[in-house]
């Protein structure tokens, strides 16, 4: 069979051929062109309750869109009927924003039906909660006051992680255990011991007094402030915490600040307090006593003076028992906080060689 003859008798099959593949041509084009799609680009991984976050997405073929916020089963709305075209939603958060780390975000056609195109954001999204918008509002559900971070003439207090012996280096080496805790902690401000010595009084060395505050914060706010609770009024209001029972410590004080009180090196509090014949409670001796209140002014780190049997050269302060027998002073002491068998806090004598916190306040 030659050429002509093929193609005359095979003209139409080729002819319905061309057809069908521009028709399918067509078609393909057609339904590309009109298929709707979107995707959702990747965003912040996290961010903070009350914060605004960027949604960013690319949609062909839909004009409108709606947006959720997906937590496993549950849905929420972000916004709905947004121009397709966009490309962008800036989400003004909640405050009261629940914290998750398995968020997604969902871009869909709107609105919407079955079939209907959705992407979703290509990693979990993590919000951090910021439950309260002011300090009023932690105070009122803690029953307790809170104060904000910048309220005027506080000072912030709080009591050492660490324990130390009676040998602190002096005042100078007390303050500068509170500085290198306060630092590591991120309290910003000077800090010193509340500590006294025979010649000055822990109360003497606050200059500046105010409304004592715990120094850690309790969460942010959404302003970026923080709250802080209230621990006194005063530096006298301050003092009287350290003789709370157990029953008003535990609410007026957080717990930290409530179990480390009651474990706290002072010496010579107020001006008024003795400077000599400390008696050693927690020995367990009747009749022990030491000469200072104060571990010789911070440098000494020992227990007694003599162990054994005290030669007659000794020349050691003679103190009197409660019996008023004549003791002689064999310890080297200075006054701490304690427990009582109830939980309540007392003030007592222990010996230099024990470790206890510190006090710590702003100045």
């Amino acid at each position: 069979m030659d050429k002509e003859t093929f193609f005359q008798e095979y003209k139409s099959v080729l002819v319905g051929a061309v057809v069908l593949v521009v028709l399918g041509i067509a078609l393909l084009l057609n339904f590309l062109l009109s298929t709707k799609q979107i995707s959702i680009k990747a965003g912040e991984a996290s961010f903070k309750a009350g914060e605004a976050y960027a949604i960013q997405w690319s949609a062909k073929n839909v004009e409108r869109v709606g947006i959720v916020l997906f937590n496993g089963d549950k849905a929420q709305w972000i916004a709905t009927n947004l121009p397709g075209a966009a490309g962008k939603y800036v989400w003004n958060s909640d405050p009261y924003q629940a914290a998750g780390a398995e968020y997604r975000l969902g871009v869909f056609a709107y609105p919407w039906k079955k079939g209907n195109p959705i992407a979703y954001s290509p990693a979990p999204i993590t919000i951090v909660g910021q439950k309260y918008v002011s300090c009023d509002d932690y105070s009122v559900e803690q029953g307790w006051p809170f104060l904000p971070g910048n309220y005027p003439n506080t000072r912030k207090v709080f009591i050492t992680a660490s324990t130390y012996s009676g040998n602190l280096g002096g005042l100078s080496g007390a303050d500068a255990d509170c500085a290198k805790e306060a630092q590591k902690n991120g309290y910003v401000g000077n800090y010193i011991a509340f500590l006294g010595t025979d010649s000055k009084s822990a109360t003497e060395r606050i200059t500046k007094d105010g409304i004592f505050v715990e120094a850690e914060p309790i969460g942010a706010l959404a302003e970026g402030k923080t709250c802080n609770r209230m621990v006194a009024e005063n530096i006298q209001k301050l003092i009287d915490k350290t003789r709370l029972a157990k029953s008003l410590a535990q609410v007026e004080l957080s717990d930290t600040f409530y179990k480390r009180l009651g474990d706290v090196w002072f010496g010579r509090r107020t001006v008024t307090t003795e400077t000599k014949c400390l008696p050693i409670l927690k020995q367990g001796v009747v009749g022990a006593f030491s000469g200072g209140y104060n571990c010789q002014d911070w440098a000494i780190g020992k227990r007694q003076i003599y162990t054994g049997t005290v030669p007659a050269e000794a020349d050691l302060m003679r103190c009197y028992d409660s019996e008023g027998k004549s003791v002689q002073a064999n310890y080297y002491g200075a006054v701490a906080g304690n427990f009582d068998e109830n939980g309540s806090y007392v003030i007592g004598g222990d010996t230099c060689d024990a470790n206890h916190h510190l006090m710590c306040i702003e100045q």
